[in-house]
């Protein structure tokens, strides 16, 4: 109940006194020096971003794009990749951009409860690598979780983890953000650090972190859905049986401790 309270005192201190001609100026004057880029990978955040980026986007009178693809439309302000695939080399613009990663355990375990009732198009296509079975129906196939996960952690979550393992952390245009830090920004500190490095104006900093503040699972007001079952970090530590702990570093080697999530592979043999 305490934490709930905070959350509200915080939620109406953000809340800006603005009247509707106030907010239309800001709309109006609301002049960004480059373009924003948002990229996530699939089970980092990306429908959360989506949402707060969007309505950032409608409330500034900004103009949004988000797709999965690597073309870049010249006439966007702010475009969201959910693979973060963007052909920077190709940009005759400015730009600074957001990069958010996730535990690569937890968007295993995320995936693989996601992908056994998602409507995604691609969940429902017949693989000729998969018997002529569509993907969610052979993750389906198997009788325990156990098992599913080890066959989503060898297909889709491969994909992913070999996604963010790509990706140059050495770009200064971009600020790099873990899920798990995000997720818990309560006090929105972390979120005023990201609109700042993108280049929002001090007069639009109240309303966007609002925005954020309503749109964030710590809000107690996003409803669970397909999208949104649990959002907690560490959930691996849950599901993670000492199989999947090896078949992990079998796969993917270093890759904790390229990403920061771990200084050596010891979790492995707890």
């Amino acid at each position: 109940m305490k934490k709930i309270a905070l959350m509200k005192q915080l939620a109406a201190r953000l809340k800006p006194n603005l009247s509707r001609r106030g907010r239309e100026t800001i709309r109006k004057e609301c002049k960004l020096p480059h373009i924003i880029l948002v990229g996530t990978h699939h089970k980092t955040g990306t429908v959360w971003m989506l949402k707060i980026f969007r309505e950032i986007a409608v409330e500034l009178n900004l103009r949004f794009f988000s797709g999965g693809g690597k073309a870049l439309p010249s006439d966007a302000d702010i475009i969201l990749g959910d693979h973060s695939r963007f052909a920077l080399e190709s940009l005759q613009v400015d730009y600074r951009g957001l990069h958010i990663i996730r535990d690569p355990r937890d968007r295993i375990v995320s995936g693989c409860f996601y992908h056994q009732k998602a409507n995604e198009p691609w969940l429902h296509e017949r693989k000729a690598a998969l018997g002529g079975s569509t993907y969610q129906e052979k993750l389906n196939s198997y009788a325990s979780f156990d098992d599913k996960l080890l066959f989503e952690m060898e297909h889709s979550g491969k994909f992913g983890v070999q996604e963010m393992l790509k990706w140059d952390y050495e770009n200064p245009n971009f600020i790099e953000v873990k899920y798990e830090n995000l997720i818990n920004d309560t006090d929105l500190l972390l979120f005023h650090q990201i609109f700042m490095f993108l280049g929002f104006s001090g007069q639009t900093i109240p309303r966007i972190l609002e925005i954020a503040y309503k749109n964030s699972l710590f809000s107690d007001t996003i409803p669970k859905s397909v999208h949104v079952r649990s959002g907690e970090s560490g959930q691996w530590k849950q599901y993670f049986k000492p199989v999947h702990r090896r078949r992990f570093v079998e796969l993917f080697g270093d890759a904790l401790i390229t990403l920061g999530y771990e200084k050596n592979n010891a979790w492995a043999d707890n």
